[in-house]
């Protein structure tokens, strides 16, 4: 309830606008202007929705006697102008001021030229009816909610000029299917492509050092995101609800994942935690039902409130760090700790099979990392304990009258008894418990 009284917040604040005066100094052909200098002017607007059909703006205007440049798009210039279907704007336009084409529901396509080098907050927003827009090399920031709630925009490049993308600036833009995000850019705002439910892919360049909070906040088409090696924090609910992301590469950048980061992406199989990362935040994967497969890295020290909560498919879990991480309440969640195989150094396998809820796992195996092909005999208590592979068997030495238990990867019994040789139904990987050891073998 919490986050859908927020959503609601976000999404009603694109609704409001500022208050604009409406003064204006001068008009000439249809167009009203301030004077900002003795030798500029700014496009702004008699009274509201002042604008109708193809605008085109000059690069000069004479008044009294006196020519100016037209140098930017005041403050709600064109705000309301739902009449408004074009707009030309002139080389001599550096900015574009803040709502300056808010609710222009009936603009269609706009070009910013490369001599703009700023868009202002919610410039362009709820422009309903925009469905193509070209920016300029020569833009340096695009401000808060600038695109917000332009639905019908299909797609954006973002060029390199662009150093940072504000917050919610494309926020509730349901049509954008793709975006180029330039190589300058540092930083993406919270909020920036919020509900931007059928974009499909995102490339974030290497330049970025921070992915804002809620920045892929419900993209549930989004399958693929790549981030780039500059990152290194990722934000809370970053990619909450990306329903259809099947895979993401986190950076050894990163140093933090944050709460709720990727919630509720049901269709991701695997990821693998880069041991740059210190703290996994709550809830950081709770709801991710498709989850098989997790490598945690080596400097990992905390796991947050049911991180991992209903990850109930998960089969296979591995912790690098030789320090069992603290576990907050429910961390580990609802993994099926009879049939998830859980990996840790060999060195701290004890220390695993004391900590809170890593003690919980049944098959718990040893992996020596300076030497990472060394499974099975490696974790064994008592030496003279061998499992290995024969053709369709598993051959087990050192333990004859002891009780033997054998695992599919699904955790499905395959054998319970004292045999030596066990014939397993085809070639895969088994689980071997004996003498209170874990063993796996693969066939």
């Amino acid at each position: 309830m919490k986050q859908l009284i927020q959503k609601l917040l976000i999404l009603v604040a694109g609704l409001s606008v500022g208050i604009n005066a409406f003064a204006y100094d001068f008009e000439v052909d249809g167009i009203y202007y301030d004077i900002t200098s003795s030798t500029d002017v700014a496009v702004t607007s008699e009274k509201e929705n002042s604008y109708s059909g193809n605008v085109v703006i000059p690069e000069q205007v004479t008044h009294n006697g006196i020519t100016y440049s037209v140098t930017s798009i005041g403050n709600s210039a064109f705000s309301y102008c739902t009449g408004l279907t074009s707009v030309t704007i002139p080389n001599s336009v550096t900015s574009i001021g803040d709502y300056a084409f808010y609710y222009c529901r009936s603009l269609k396509s706009v070009t910013i030229p490369d001599s703009v080098t700023s868009i202002g907050v919610r410039a362009f927003s709820a422009c309903t009816g925009l469905t193509s827009v070209t920016i300029g090399e020569s833009v340096i920031s695009i401000g808060e909610r600038a695109f917000c709630q332009c639905s019908a925009l299909t797609s954006v490049t973002i060029p390199d000029s662009v150093t940072s993308i504000g917050e919610g600036a494309f926020l509730g833009c349901y049509a954008l299917t793709s975006v180029t995000i330039g190589e300058s850019v540092t930083s993406i705002g919270d909020g920036a492509f919020y509900y931007c439910s059928a974009l499909t892919s995102v490339t974030i360049p290497d330049g970025v050092t921070s992915i804002g909070a809620s920045t892929f906040y419900e993209c549930t088409a989004l399958t693929s995101v790549t981030i780039g090696e500059s990152v290194t924090s990722i934000g809370d609910l970053a990619f909450y609800e990306c329903h259809s992301l099947l895979s993401v590469t986190i950076p050894k950048s990163v140093t933090s994942i944050g709460i709720a980061t990727f919630m509720h992406c049901i269709s991701l199989t695997s990821v693998t935690i880069p041991n740059s990362v210190t703290s996994i935040g709550e809830r950081a994967f709770i709801g991710c039902y498709a989850l098989t497969s997790v490598t945690i890295g080596d400097s990992v020290t905390s796991i947050g409130n049911s991180a991992f909560g209903s990850c109930s498919a998960m089969t296979r879990l591995e912790s690098r760090a030789e320090v069992p991480p603290i576990c907050s309440t429910n961390a580990l969640g609802d993994i099926n700790k009879q049939t998830c195989e859980l990996f840790v150094p060999i060195k701290s396998l004890d220390a695993y099979k004391a900590a809170d809820q890593w003690e919980e796992f049944v098959f718990i195996t040893g992996v020596d990392y300076d030497n990472p092909g060394s499974v099975g005999d490696a974790v064994s208590e008592n030496d003279g304990v061998h499992v290995a592979a024969n053709n369709d068997s598993i051959e087990i030495t050192g333990a004859d009258n002891a009780v033997k238990t054998v695992y599919n990867t699904n955790g499905q019994l395959v054998y319970s008894g004292t045999g030596t040789t066990i014939s397993v139904p085809t070639k895969d990987i088994y689980i071997v418990r004996v003498k209170g050891q874990t063993f796996k073998v693969a066939l």
